[in-house]
């Protein structure tokens, strides 16, 4: 392939019915030539194994300090999805790749590898980060903790694109920016650079990706279009593609 590839971006609430039945009519739709889900390796791997183990065995493959942080995580995500409810066992990565496999598309993996994420935040958590949080708590003004409150009403099904969230994101940001730093702004890059290096090969590519996402992505690929960032680090950037099977299980988010 020697032309210019298209990507198309479909920010989505990881366990809401709304998305799934959003991701599934875009990519019948646009019928590109690949699917790309934020997932690694690790976490497709797990998804279309019917014979490993639950995803919350992860945790037992990772050094004890990232295990625990992992737990940490899935146990909020879980908190989350039982708050605003979603159905924790659906999520629009399993309908992407569904619905890869019934066009007969292959994968894309293009989020960072699991294990590196984790090990990285919980490098650089420690025991002062309590003290932080509340110190950065305290320091909040009334029009930020309005702009919170009116995102948290906003019902997750509504969300439309990564404006949406944005609030929530910078929250974040302001609270735990060495979360955010790894959650998020590392992961949008990664993810930019697989989607671009899939782009400059000529791929079409139907990109599903949580909205929190969306604007960090979108902006990494316009920034890397204009060739505003390091063309080398790009060109040894690596997407592992793989073939759907038709039946995929749960798979662990984050």
């Amino acid at each position: 392939m020697t032309a210019t590839g298209t990507i198309t971006l479909v920010p989505s609430v990881h366990f809401s019915a709304v998305h799934r039945r959003r991701v599934r009519e875009t990519i019948r739709e646009i019928d590109p030539d690949l699917v790309a889900v934020e997932l690694d390796e690790t976490r497709f791997e797990r998804l279309e194994d019917r014979d490993r183990p639950e995803s919350t065995e992860l945790a037992h493959e990772l050094p004890p300090p990232a295990a625990a942080t992992y737990a940490t995580l899935r146990a909020i995500q879980r908190t989350v999805v039982r708050l605003y409810g979603l159905e924790p066992e659906q999520t629009d990565m399993e309908t992407a790749v569904e619905t890869a496999a019934e066009l007969d598309r292959d994968v894309a993996l293009i989020d960072e590898p699991i294990a590196e994420t984790v090990t990285e935040i919980s490098r650089r958590l420690g025991p002062e980060t309590l003290p932080k949080l509340i110190i950065r708590t305290w320091a909040m003004g009334p029009e930020q903790y309005a702009t919170q409150f009116e995102m948290l009403s906003l019902p997750l099904d509504d969300v439309r694109d990564g404006d949406d969230v944005q609030p929530a994101i910078d929250h974040l940001r302001h609270l735990l920016p060495e979360v955010a730093d790894v959650l998020i702004d590392r992961r949008d890059r990664a993810m930019a650079e697989r989607l671009h290096v899939l782009r400059r090969e000529g791929y079409d590519v139907v990109a599903v990706i949580g909205a929190g996402h969306h604007n960090g992505v979108e902006r990494g690929l316009a920034d890397l279009e204009s060739e505003e960032l390091d063309r080398d680090a790009v060109s040894a950037t690596t997407v592992p593609i793989r073939a759907p099977a038709r039946s995929v299980t749960r798979i662990p988010i984050q």
